[in-house]
């Protein structure tokens, strides 16, 4: 396995494992759904305090919080799908 696979490999383990923690997390909250939302907006908003006063740096920073929007929307998703919180 080359070098970009291997660490592309690690990426998807490392947001599998992190989703997975925060659906056990959060497993218990009747407002799941809810603070996982919170949470999302909270994390994004997070990443607007960061420096960014050159272009790559602004262009990592919306890297950053464009994969943090994704990551929460997949448990917001995930969360939503769970029959038991209809």
């Amino acid at each position: 396995m080359d070098d970009v696979a291997d660490l592309q490999a690690q990426i998807v383990a490392l947001r599998l494992a992190v989703e997975g923690v925060w659906l056990s997390v959060l497993a218990g909250d009747p407002n799941a759904v809810g603070q996982a939302e919170r949470l999302r907006d909270a994390n994004v908003a997070s990443l607007d305090q960061l420096d960014a006063a050159t272009p790559q740096a602004r262009a990592a920073r919306e890297a950053v919080a464009l994969h943090t929007r994704s990551l929460w929307g997949s448990i917001v998703w995930q969360l939503q799908q769970d029959p038991s919180r209809v």
